[in-house]
Formats: C-alpha cells, structure tokens, sequence
C-alpha cells in the first residue's frame, strides 16, 4: 500500500472513529462501517499463528469494524484511561495499519482470562508509535478467531495502547 493510501485509510478510521462517539449517532443503523483487509503478509501471520496453536484456518481475511465495536473502544479507552475522542481515534487508526504485526495474544498467567484468550490474536503496530500526552505506546488491537458455519474470520474485541515491555511480551 502506498503512503497515500495509509493516510487515507487512518483518515477513515478517525472518521468512523468520531462519528461514533458523536451524541447523535443512537443506532448501528445510523453510522457507518467498514471492513479492514488484512494484507498478504499479515495474511500469512495469522495462518502461522492458526498452525502453530492447530487452530483452523482463518478462510475471510475481512475484519469488520462495526459501530458496536468503536463504542466499546470509546468506553473503555476514556474510561479507564481518561483518553480524549481524537487520541482514541489515533490509537485505532495506528493499530488497524497495513505495517502492523498479527502475533498470537500471549497468556496473562491468570487462568481465568487464559480461559477468555483462546483463539485470540494481537494486530500490533511496531514500526509507528502513536503519542499520547507526551508519551510515545504501540497501538494494538485484540482480535478473536470466531467460526460462523463454514465461515471463519477475524472479529475485533478491544484496541489499546501498549508499552514498550508489553510490545516485547507480545513479540517474545
């Protein structure tokens, strides 16, 4: 993908990203969403990472990224990290990069969320840094193997800033 089109794609994220969060979007039916497809080398990650865990293979390489998903996102990041609208949206749109990594969602050594972490993946940017408040995080995002028939696909769960020793603890 060429610079141009990175730029576009992250204004698209901040754009759905901000429509979201605005009051008076009240329904899923009223905002927009798209669907981020993951490029042929994070194409070839993630079926690592389905071979390595003996996981069935991802067959649609589409992660959909609906409203429902980017209020989750909103809540959770401005709840318990106090982040504005504008940083949120630099997050998501610096996780969902074609330079970022799709690595396996390393267990926590608690086993009631190992439990919750079963076929899930990491889609972690390391080569940008997004700054937040003077702070440079990698943007990341935690994906989830789900099996629909004969369908099986990528869908995200949260998206998050992460530090330096969290980013080596994903990359270990």
């Amino acid at each position: 993908m060429s610079v141009q089109g990175e730029y576009e794609l992250a204004a698209r994220f901040r754009k759905l990203v901000e429509s979201v969060a605005q009051p008076r979007w009240k329904s899923d039916a009223d905002s927009f969403a798209f669907a981020y497809l993951v490029t042929p080398k994070q194409t070839d990650e993630i079926d690592r990472v389905c071979d390595e865990k003996r996981w069935e293979r991802v067959n649609c390489y589409a992660i959909m990224i609906k409203p429902g998903y980017i209020r989750h996102v909103l809540a959770a990041r401005k709840d318990k990290d106090g982040l504005s609208v504008a940083e949120i949206s630099a997050v998501v749109a610096k996780a969902y990069s074609p330079r970022s990594l799709l690595r396996i969602n390393p267990p926590s050594g608690e086993t009631s969320n190992d439990r919750r972490r079963d076929r899930q993946s990491v889609i972690l940017n390391t080569q940008q840094k997004v700054l937040l408040r003077g702070t440079p995080y990698y943007a990341t995002a935690i994906l989830e193997i789900r099996i629909e028939g004969c369908r099986r696909y990528l869908a995200p769960v949260t998206c998050y800033h992460a530090t330096e020793a969290k980013k080596r603890r994903i990359l270990k």
